[in-house]
């Protein structure tokens, strides 16, 4: 379990990151780097739901989760274009893609695994891959419009 928690901020109008990922019983820090009101509406299904408003610049609330959920929508419900999704794992082997499209997972032992790629709008693609002792594996998702 990381000892940092996870940060989700509140800057410019918009959530940074976009996408994020954590661990069950991970902290998850949400923060208002604005000098507005914002608040932040959490929607999971499995989890429970909670929805808090940030008035201040500087402010920061911490939650954690306690079921795994993927991905759990989060919201502004004063600035209404101001959307994010929170990955919550029970295992620490999960990436955000790069710019490129690019992730990387380490540390997995060698097995055959399920490798699950998540697209806000494009819905979700499974694929399997085989880690051997000496060699990674490789998968390619491709999510078409």
């Amino acid at each position: 379990m990381p000892a940092t928690p996870a940060v989700l901020d509140q800057k410019g109008c918009v959530y940074a990151p976009h996408v994020l990922g954590l661990q069950v019983g991970q902290t998850l820090e949400i923060r208002n780097s604005d000098s507005t009101l914002h608040n932040m509406h959490a929607i999971p299904e499995n989890n429970r739901e909670f929805n808090k408003a940030l008035n201040l610049q500087g402010l920061n609330h911490t939650h954690t989760f306690s079921t795994a959920e993927v991905m759990i929508p989060f919201k502004c419900d004063v600035h209404r274009w101001m959307r994010s999704y929170v990955g919550v794992l029970a295992h620490p082997f999960f990436a955000v893609t790069g710019a490129d499209g690019a992730f990387q997972l380490t540390g997995l032992p060698p097995g055959t695994y399920t490798v699950e790629a998540w697209h806000e709008k494009l819905g979700r693609q499974t694929q399997s891959v085989t880690i051997g002792a000496t060699q990674a594996g490789d998968v390619a998702f491709t999510f078409k419009i």
